[in-house]
């Protein structure tokens, strides 16, 4: 008997599993759907003038008021907000906090419609009514509720975006819908901290430098949106919007009573009661604030031009903002009465500092943006910026030259060619000017902000990133043709990362990788390339810095290679020890290799595989998690991430570098390790580990599961060598004490860092496979450069490192 009804009952089956499992994402979306219908059909059969004229009492907060695509957007937002909180805490605390933040929300934001007993306009920010209400304010708090259950990177992405959502509907619209939604997110942030079991997460936790990136795009690019939100509104009265009538009132929509003499309370009046009325004044309102676009979507590329743009941008919107306001307390005065001046002059200041306050943060945390766009891109980004700035003023100067009536200050005009970004007191005289120079006036300002926006989009790798964003991309691919032609040392494909600047031989058989910091360059390791013109590269490399007034240092080279050096009058000193192996022959018997074997079999046991890949070739479900617990494990120390030979998410996803990823039966993370490849003649011969990262639930021992994992691999494809690389500034014997205190210094730097990166503890793990020690020192030429030295060394690994961190570490130590 055939079975036409499979597919059907399948997809039913499907979703009654669903529902058992989110019993009250579908409660909800249900009620949504059930209450919006029917105050449809009421408002249909009974003629209502509207859906909120149908009473659904306390089931109101359901019910979808604004047209079908609301609709469909809130019952997406229940079934992924709602579901992701279910997942993350369960049902239970899913519906307490879905009515808590709900009653808290809309029961504050009602009160404040007791203090609006005057019905008066300006300032109904603190005016909410009791009948404006949304479903979104119980999305928003629920979500926000649940994210104290997340990892620090999801906890800090929920909070973040859903902060800025509502803050920029708030400060921007003002509606008391929006209001409400403000107040449930606060209280989904206390009653998520309450509800979550276990240590107190206090302060602001650490944030790596890629989810820095994320975070302040997404800001900026709120800010962005914010304007348009206020122009577009119905009853634009948020803290905010004058930022909005700044943006969108220009040559062609003066603003009535706005004189060269004076902003008056009539023309205060007009600001702040600005609405976008017709397309063109949202082109002008768009356009500058396409730039900062741009540069948002810069900022999640990690770029540092994309950070000046949008400080530029910020600072000018404040400045626009000052100057058009005034904010003289005797003119604010003047819009209303007593009762007014309050929340006038607090939206006035607001408007000014919250751009000003978005331009410092950026400012303060620009080190974290590294890409550094290429010299061309800057040079032709400024030269299409100054042409076009030179041409919009040519032809509004001509234009007025042009009038039949002359016009009295030509030089007004070219500020006023700025747009929305110039003074409003520049247009008091437009209604009396030729129709062709108020046309002229009117395009000015869109199309130079819509130039500087595309202009500013290659430079802030705003669609593609900079391949060349350091301008050393050319002598990065000549680095990684020699070293998977030749090798290099144990730091080998360490030498291909960002940061680095390279010297090369003149008969290009070798190169040195190095970072400088003053007049110190300390290189990536030894050089890389032929091993018979490695000796001589050294000899070359010092030369030339030498020749450029710097010291050069030779940082985590082995013994033999030091040789050379030291035979011209070098000194050396440990600094580190490389841990390998050789997995073709290695195996988990013996005795020190207990710990081992314990791990391997606990694995097995309990279901846990291990997937080695390249990023690329990871499940993007995969990926989030690896992602995650990176963040989870950046947020846990005190001091800024490293580099120099420490490698992060950044560095695996080069398609050469290999990941090893423990997985339980469902899927999960567990914990992840990159491997950098070791070349010779065009082979890989050997894999050296590089990141370590384990989530806080993953059992003892898969680290050591996946070590041995790697090794079995490894063997299979016929590998000679499996590095575990070397701890930094670790080592297993004391070596002997340099002259200066340069070894105090780097041991002080070492005991400083082992709380908070755990490098001796490493050591230790590393010598439960039983490998072969390779001391690496580090080779200097003059001792009196020892002290710059040491600091050198400490920056090339911290050069984020603030004078308040390094104090706090010492002293923690001491």
């Amino acid at each position: 008997m055939s079975r036409s009804g499979g597919p059907l009952a399948a997809v039913w089956s499907r979703s009654a599993r669903a529902v058992r499992r989110y019993p009250v994402t579908a409660v909800v979306a249900v009620l949504v759907l059930a209450t919006t219908v029917t105050g449809l059909v009421v408002r249909i059969v009974g003629r209502t003038g509207s859906v909120d004229a149908v009473h659904f009492g306390p089931f109101r907060v359901f019910a979808v008021t604004t047209g079908a695509v609301a609709l469909v957007l809130t019952v997406a937002g229940v079934v992924v907000l709602v579901g992701a909180s279910e997942r993350l805490m369960g049902s239970r605390r899913t519906a307490l906090a879905f009515v808590v933040t709900t009653v808290v929300g809309t029961g504050l934001g009602a009160l404040t419609a007791f203090a609006d007993q005057d019905g008066r306009e300006v300032g109904p920010l603190l005016l909410g009514r009791a009948t404006s209400f949304d479903p979104w304010t119980a999305l928003v708090g629920t979500i926000v509720t649940a994210s104290a259950f997340a990892g620090p990177l999801w906890r800090r992405r929920i909070r973040v975006n859903a902060v800025a959502v509502v803050a920029a509907l708030l400060l921007y619209a003002g509606h008391a819908s929006d209001l409400y939604a403000a107040l449930a997110a606060a209280a989904g942030w206390l009653l998520g901290d309450l509800l979550r079991r276990g240590p107190a997460r206090l302060g602001w936790t650490r944030s790596s430098h890629r989810e820095t990136r994320v975070l302040l795009g997404t800001v900026v690019l709120v800010s962005a949106v914010g304007p348009v939100i206020a122009l577009v509104s119905r009853a634009r009265v948020g803290l905010l919007a004058p930022i909005a009538a700044v943006v969108g009132s220009g040559p062609v929509t003066p603003v009535h009573g706005c004189r060269a003499d004076g902003v008056s309370g009539e023309c205060l009046r007009g600001l702040l009661s600005f609405r976008a009325t017709d397309p063109w004044t949202l082109v002008l309102a768009i356009a500058p604030l396409l730039v900062l676009v741009v540069a948002g979507l810069g900022l999640f590329r990690g770029s540092r031009f994309a950070v000046w743009l949008a400080v530029v941008v910020d600072v000018a919107l404040a400045v626009a903002a000052a100057v058009t306001y005034g904010v003289l307390p005797s003119r604010v005065a003047e819009l209303h009465g007593a009762e007014d001046r309050f929340v006038v002059t607090v939206s006035v200041i607001a408007s000014i500092v919250v751009p000003l306050a978005t331009a410092l943060v950026l400012v303060l945390l620009r080190r974290s943006f590294t890409v550094l766009p290429a010299r061309r891109r800057v040079v032709t980004f400024a030269v299409v910026v100054v042409v076009t700035f030179a041409v919009v003023a040519t032809v509004v100067l001509v234009t007025a030259a042009s009038a039949p009536d002359p016009v009295p200050d030509p030089l007004r005009l070219v500020v006023a060619a700025l747009g929305p970004l110039s003074p409003v007191v520049l247009w008091d005289h437009l209604p009396a000017l030729d129709p062709a120079l108020r046309f002229v006036l009117g395009a000015a300002g869109p199309v130079l902000w819509l130039v500087v926006a595309v202009a500013a989009i290659r430079p802030t790798g705003a669609v593609e990133p900079d391949a060349d964003a350091d301008g050393l991309r050319e002598a990065r691919l000549r680095a990684r043709t020699l070293l998977e032609a030749a090798g290099g040392d144990t730091f080998g494909w360490m030498t291909t990362w960002q940061g680095n600047a390279y010297w090369f031989a003149e008969d290009g058989r070798a190169g040195v990788a190095f970072r400088r910091n003053g007049r110190v360059a300390v290189t990536v390791g030894g050089p890389f390339g032929w091993p018979d013109a490695r000796d001589a590269a050294m000899t070359g490399f010092a030369r030339w810095c030498d020749d450029n007034g710097w010291t050069a240092v030779f940082y985590g080279i082995g013994t033999e290679a030091a040789a050379t050096l030291t035979a011209q009058g070098w000194d050396t000193l440990p600094v580190a020890e490389d841990a390998d192996l050789d997995p073709r022959t290695w195996t988990t018997t013996g005795k020190k290799k207990q710990d081992v074997r314990t791990a391997v079999n606990k694995a097995g046991r309990e279901g846990i595989t291990a997937r080695w890949s390249s990023w690329q070739d990871l499940p993007a479900s995969t990926v989030r998690q690896i992602e995650a617990i990176s963040e989870e494990w950046v947020s846990q120390r005190e001091l800024p991430e490293m580099g120099f030979t420490l490698g992060g998410v950044d560095e695996m996803r080069d398609p050469a570098v290999r990941t090893l990823v423990a997985l339980d039966p469902e899927g999960t993370v567990l914990a992840v390790t990159s491997w950098l490849p070791s070349h010779r003649a065009g082979r890989v011969v050997g894999w050296t580990l590089d990141v370590m990262r384990r989530t806080s639930a993953a059992p003892n021992g898969v680290m050591e599961f996946l070590v041995a994992s790697a090794a079995d691999r490894m063997r299979e494809d016929g590998v000679e060598r499996l590095s575990l690389s070397a701890a930094p500034l670790a080592q297993s014997v004391e070596g002997a004490p340099a002259a200066e205190g340069v070894q105090d210094l780097l041991d002080l730097v070492g005991g400083v860092l082992e709380p908070v990166y755990g490098f001796r503890s490493l050591l230790r793990f590393k010598a439960k496979f039983g490998p072969d020690l390779h001391p690496l020192v580090l080779a200097y030429p003059d001792p009196v450069a020892l002290p710059a030295i040491g600091v050198a060394v400490v920056r090339a690994y911290l050069p984020d490192l603030s004078l308040r961190q390094a104090v706090s570490l010492v002293r923690g130590r001491s």
